[in-house]
């Protein structure tokens, strides 16, 4: 009796090797963000809304609902504004079927936003990821902990899962 349960869990452990090993082999997922910094010029400003309007230095327009508004009340129409955005994201390492990552358009789910890009170059050190999404654009995250960034190389696909919240800052540019 005892053979026949050592060959039942022996039989088992056997079956699962591949599964351990294909989920070992990929890094576990991490805590990251995003920051994006830009200059632009004030269209309106909506002091008890806490949203100012931007115009950039292409002409693109963007409205902004500003988390930090300590510097709000300085901001006039006109004046020339930096605005630094900072999302928080967690980072998962993906595999498709044929051991290679897969790509996809952006998706939103329940007011997450989650992309998949492919990992363009990895800065250990500082535990920052130059991703590359799949219209070609490149965006940059850095690992809260560089050390769980460590198993992630260049070429690897990444789902990139924003949290909902951004916070948003503006301040007069220097």
């Amino acid at each position: 009796m005892k053979d026949k349960a050592f060959g039942i869990i022996a039989g088992a452990l056997i079956a699962a090797a591949p599964l351990v090993s294909f989920a070992a082999s990929l890094p576990a997922p991490f805590e990251g963000s995003s920051t994006l910094q830009a200059d632009g010029v004030v269209k309106s400003v909506d002091q008890a809304k806490h949203s100012v309007t931007v115009i950039d230095a292409q002409g693109g327009e963007a409205s902004f609902n500003v988390t930090d508004p300590s510097n709000l009340a300085q901001i006039k129409q006109g004046n020339k504004v930096h605005i630094r955005m900072m999302r928080n994201a967690m980072i998962s390492v993906m595999r498709g079927a044929d051991g290679h990552g897969t790509a996809a358009q952006p998706v939103q789910q329940n007011t997450v936003q989650s992309v998949t890009a492919e990992a363009q170059a990895v800065d250990h050190a500082s535990g920052v990821l130059a991703l590359k999404d799949p219209n070609g654009s490149v965006f940059h995250i850095r690992g809260r902990e560089p050390a769980k960034v460590a198993g992630v190389t260049p070429g690897m696909h990444v789902s990139v899962a924003y949290a909902p919240q951004v916070n948003v800052a503006v301040a007069p540019a220097q």
